[in-house]
């Protein structure tokens, strides 16, 4: 996730898919393991692997606005992309996760300080 937010151009497009086939490889692993309905069911406790997941993906909306890049997908992985709303959805996420403007300033000014390359 990075490497997509630390270029831009057709190096952010290469890097972004190589992120999203990452995600298909992760997705596809945890299908495997969780036969079911995965780590995470309504309801019930987070466990490691939901909070991990959450702390990386669960902004993605705001990454995507901030970094220009898709970040997670629908269409592409449905299974992941349900996930991560479900833990959005924990009352516990809610109540601990930053405040959405808060949040916004904080990867705006991490933006700023990346060292972007392109290949453009």
């Amino acid at each position: 996730m990075d490497q997509v937010m630390a270029t831009d151009g057709e190096a952010q497009v290469e890097k972004a898919k190589e992120f999203i086939e990452k995600q298909r490889v992760f997705e596809a692993g945890t299908k495997e393991l969780f036969k079911e309905d995965g780590p995470y069911t309504h309801g019930q406790n987070l466990g490691l692997l939901d909070i991990l997941t959450g702390a990386t993906l669960g902004f993605y909306h705001i990454q995507e606005e901030i970094f220009g890049a898709k970040f997670l997908d629908p269409e592409t992985t449905p299974f992941l992309f349900s996930w991560v709303t479900a833990i959005n959805e924990h009352p516990l996420i809610k109540e601990l996760s930053p405040p959405l403007d808060k949040l916004v300033v904080l990867l705006q000014l991490f933006k700023q300080s990346l060292p972007i390359s392109s290949s453009d």
